[in-house]
């Protein structure tokens, strides 16, 4: 056993409770402009740009900057993700169906927008509220006072900076940022549920296993931050499939508990 994971270099990161620590980006979920529900945890591994827009702004010209900035960088390594909201000077007052077509008409938005959402009132998206508050965030509070209001996260869902409606999409400040070279992506020690890798490089396929069986979710990625498999399982054993060489990230969710496990495939 100890020979086989030689070729494994695997650090566990998760939580137990969220209590027990800051929640990041990748915590949250949210629905989608056409009505998807969706977990943010899918961008891990992708550095994003969250933005609040409105179709009738001083600012809606923006919506052509941000595309033209997902058009150079967007993809494997970059995401942008749009929410609309009419908190500002009611600048967003139609329905998802009215802005997803505004935006695509008007500046050929192909970047996710989700559905419209609260910021300033008691219902205030959660995500909004880690957004905007120091304590949720562990780094600075940052109140959005209009429209196209910016923020960096990065692959870990860290937040990391923000900028006001004032700063275009493509100033360098976030350009910089979008380029610089990907550090390695920050792994915690964690103690469950555990599990063990056992990869071939030469098929291509990665033996998971459990001390017992339970029903898990469990999601793959390469190092571009590529999902390569997403599946709900009961089984000890599971095969992952298409783990050539490389760097993977296995996340697991069991009962409320998540871990995420570093592959290196040489």
């Amino acid at each position: 056993m100890k020979n086989a994971l030689l070729l494994i270099n695997l650090i566990a990161f998760g939580f137990v409770g969220k209590a027990q620590q800051l929640m990041n980006f990748h915590d949250f979920t949210g629905v989608t402009i056409q009505g998807d529900a969706i977990s943010f945890s899918q961008y891990f591994g992708k550095k994003i740009l969250v933005v609040n827009t409105a179709s009738f702004c001083g600012y809606t010209y923006q919506y052509e900057d941000l595309q033209s900035l997902y058009q150079l960088y967007g993809g494997e390594n970059f995401e942008i993700i749009g929410f609309p909201c009419n908190n500002f000077g009611n600048q967003e007052p139609g329905s998802d169906s009215t802005i997803i077509e505004f935006c695509t008409n008007n500046y050929g938005v192909t970047f996710q927008m989700m559905e419209r959402i609260d910021i300033q009132t008691g219902d205030t998206a959660e995500v909004f509220k880690w957004l905007q508050r120091g304590e949720l965030n562990g780094v600075e509070d940052a109140q959005i006072t209009w429209n196209f209001h910016k923020f960096l996260i990065d692959a870990n869902g860290k937040w990391v900076r923000h900028f006001a409606s004032t700063t275009n999409p493509k100033d360098t400040a976030i350009t910089n940022w979008i380029t610089a070279d990907v550090s390695t992506i920050s792994i915690q020690s964690f103690s469950a549920p555990h599990a063990l890798l056992y990869p071939n490089p030469t098929s291509g396929i990665t033996n998971l296993q459990f001390e017992t069986a339970a029903l898990r979710h469990i999601r793959v990625f390469n190092s571009l931050g590529k999902e390569v498999l997403n599946t709900n399982s009961t089984l000890s054993n599971l095969q992952i499939n298409n783990t050539g060489k490389g760097i993977y990230f296995v996340q697991i969710e069991e009962k409320g508990i998540f871990q995420t496990q570093k592959l290196v495939v040489q």
